[in-house]
Parts: C-alpha cells; sequence; structure tokens
C-alpha cells in the first residue's frame, strides 16, 4: 500500500498502452467504476479506477480510451480481480462489454466470513481494519464532468488506493481459519454471465400489484412486462420511465385489441403508448392465449412445526456469532419452515431441501440433523440479564 501514489490519468490511445502493460503483467489488481445508471437502462460508465501493485490508473471512458479493450485484457491476465461489494460494477462490465472476470475476490464478502456483517462499506472496513479514514461527499458527485476536480480525483484514487494491502490482510485471517475456499465458494458466481442477464419474460414478478391480476390478466402482464423491458433496452431507459407499473396494470386488466380500445381509456392516454400501441397490442395477443396459473399459496403451518423453525433458527443464529460468520449468508427461516413442511427423511434430503451446499452444508448440515433427531437438545443459560441465552447440548 502507498498511500501517497499519485493517481495516472488515461484519457487517450497513447496512455491506454500503459495500462494493458501494467495488466498484462499484474498477478492481482483492483477495480472501482463510478457511473451513472438513475435515468438508463444499462448505467453510463464515468470512470474506471486499477490499481497495481505499484500504480493507480483513473481510466476515462469518455475519452479515446478503448475501454473494451481494457476490460477484455483484464480477463484475458487471469489476474485475481479484487474489489469491495462488486456485483454492480461487474453487472456494467457483463452487459454493456459482454465480459466477465474468471478470478474475483470481493472485500465485502470476504468481510462477512471474518464478523463484520453482511453488508459493511468499505469506508467502515478499512477504518476498523487498517484504521484509515476515507474522505466522504464524492459518492454521489458529477462524474460525467472533464476535467473532474481534484477532490474527486482523490476520492476515486482512494477507492482502490487500499485494496490490496486490504487483501492481504483479509486472505491471511481467512487462511487461518480454514475459510479460504468458502470465499472463493462464495465469490465465484459473480464470474457467471447468466448472473447478469435480465430475462424479460420474469419481470412482470417486479411489477407492484402483478400477484393480484386473475389468470388471463396476468398472462397479458407477462407478456407487456417482457415488451416493456425489451422497448426500454433499446431506447435505453429506465422500464417504469417509460411506461409505469400502474398504467402496465391497466393494459393487463382491460386487454385492448384495437388503437380505438387503447384511445378509448383517458388511463391509457400516455404518449408511449400511443407512440408504441403496435407492440402493446401484439404483446397482449400473445399474452391472452397463455393464461398465468400461480402455484397455489402453502397451507399456515402448525404451531408445533413454527416451534421447531424457530429453535432450528437459534441454532443457526447461535452458529453464525460463534464462527463469525454473517447469519444472512447462512439459512432463512422461511426456508427452515418450507423444508419441515415437506418433511425430510434422512440428512441428504434435509440438505437439498434447505439449500445447503458447499461449506454451509459442511458448516450447518450436521447440527442442524442432530437437533431434529434428539441428539442435541436446547439448554437455557440463567443468571444475570447479560448472561442470559441458549446453549445447544449433545446428548451423550
Amino acid at each position: 500500500m502507498n498511500a501517497t501514489l499519485e493517481p495516472i490519468w488515461i484519457g487517450g490511445a497513447e496512455q491506454q498502452a500503459i495500462v494493458l502493460e501494467a495488466i498484462a503483467g499484474a498477478e492481482r489488481l483492483a477495480i472501482d467504476t463510478e457511473f451513472h445508471g438513475e435515468r438508463s437502462y444499462l448505467p453510463h460508465l464515468m470512470l474506471l479506477q486499477i490499481a497495481t501493485e505499484d500504480a493507480i490508473f483513473l481510466v476515462d471512458p469518455l475519452g479515446t480510451v478503448d475501454i473494451g479493450a481494457i476490460f477484455a485484457a483484464i480477463r484475458d491476465s487471469r489476474a485475481l480481480v479484487i474489489g469491495h461489494a462488486l456485483h454492480n460494477d461487474l453487472e456494467i462490465v457483463a452487459l454493456g462489454f459482454g465480459i466477465v472476470f474468471p478470478r474475483l475476490f470481493d472485500t465485502q464478502v470476504a468481510a462477512a466470513f471474518l464478523g463484520f456483517g453482511l453488508q459493511i462499506g468499505l469506508a467502515n472496513l478499512l477504518r476498523t481494519e487498517m484504521r484509515v479514514r476515507m474522505a466522504k461527499g464524492s459518492q454521489m458527485a458529477d462524474w460525467s464532468r472533464r476535467p473532474l476536480p481534484e477532490r474527486q480525483l482523490s476520492y476515486a484514487a482512494d477507492d482502490v488506493r487500499y485494496l490490496l494491502e486490504l487483501h492481504n490482510r483479509l486472505d491471511g485471517r481467512l487462511r487461518e481459519q480454514g475459510r479460504v475456499a468458502w470465499v472463493e465458494e462464495e465469490c465465484a458466481p459473480l464470474s457467471q454471465r447468466e448472473r447478469y442477464g435480465r430475462d424479460p419474460m420474469q419481470c412482470w414478478q417486479r411489477v407492484s400489484g402483478a400477484r393480484k391480476l386473475k389468470p388471463k390478466e396476468g398472462g397479458v402482464l407477462v407478456e407487456l412486462a417482457a415488451e416493456r423491458e425489451r422497448l426500454a433496452a433499446e431506447l435505453n431507459q429506465v422500464p417504469h420511465f417509460l411506461i409505469s407499473d400502474e398504467i402496465l396494470l391497466g393494459l393487463a386488466r382491460r386487454a385492448p385489441t384495437s388503437l380505438s380500445d387503447l384511445d378509448g381509456n383517458r388511463r391509457l392516454n400516455h404518449r408511449n403508448i400511443q407512440r408504441y400501441a403496435d407492440r402493446w397490442l401484439a404483446a397482449v395477443a400473445r399474452g391472452a392465449d397463455t393464461p398465468l396459473e400461480t402455484p397455489p399459496g402453502r397451507a399456515p403451518p402448525p404451531p408445533g412445526l413454527e416451534a421447531v423453525a424457530g429453535l432450528i433458527m437459534l441454532l443457526v443464529t447461535e452458529l453464525s456469532a460463534r464462527e463469525g460468520v454473517a447469519a444472512q449468508l447462512l439459512l432463512k427461516r422461511r426456508t427452515i419452515t418450507e423444508a419441515l413442511q415437506d418433511g425430510c427423511t434422512t440428512r441428504e434430503e434435509l440438505l437439498e431441501r434447505l439449500g445447503l451446499h458447499g461449506w454451509r452444508a459442511a458448516l450447518l448440515g450436521e447440527p442442524i440433523w442432530r437437533l431434529l433427531n434428539g441428539a442435541t437438545r436446547a439448554k437455557v443459560r440463567c443468571g444475570e440479564p447479560e448472561e442470559l441465552g441458549i446453549d445447544f447440548v449433545d446428548i451423550p
């Protein structure tokens, strides 16, 4: 870590060669991005920050740099890419350039396995782990300005300046606790292209009020929401800015079959309804032939089952505290309740119903199975208020 390292601005093709050479020789590098995404379908990349062992680069996508070539070089180098809360950064790369990086280390994910909670921010993690205090105030700055103010340049550089040293420290602690493979398993999905896909046919599930529609109306909504998503992608607009959920539901209920049907309802008097009327009408026609049949809801669990699910959740919470792993990474109570309702006769069946694989199965599988089979009991710990709690004791 070099706290005084001056960042290098990369704004043109000649300077780009410097970055490509540094990437090609790197075993690991840190990245971050600044983007604007409030009013577009895909976020607009405004700045890419890269840190190697001895340089910090601020790469300008608004200049003459071939930013796609930089991302491709990172991918092809097979360097370990280090970042904090990487999903949004990687989504920009995947959706905008069709590129994913094969080796990733997310410091936020790693911190969740070391007692820092599920979503600790980089500033808090650096302050706690390295006693570094980062400047505030530029998160919502205008990153499209050129030249960028010195304050923003410093802020952007600091977002990657400490990440390699932070990786050193977190990786060392993970190795001491035998959890490197756990973090690798948790970060692996970030390298999968399908993680960042947007399936238009599933977009209806994000429409507020969709579950209240009748089957035929629901089928129409599926196609309308998919068409809105496709059109938003073509126009690079936020889908609900194109037409709102309320208007989409109105279309689904009315199911217009002609232009006169659209004109006859003032709730549908919207410029983007009229402008793209043929597409909405075609979507309605497709959806009318495929009613949406949603599966029936589950019956309410009996009180005894809820009590057992609650006891298992207490065990999960206890294991989370003991192991220093964020509880949200482990298991949800709803998953436990549904697994118990479905019934599990073997340990393997239980793990499958709970969705426990890899490190989660290793950590939780045996304790939960023993509790369900009476080999472990819960014991109340008495004493002063701060000493109260529940211990899980194996029965000889």
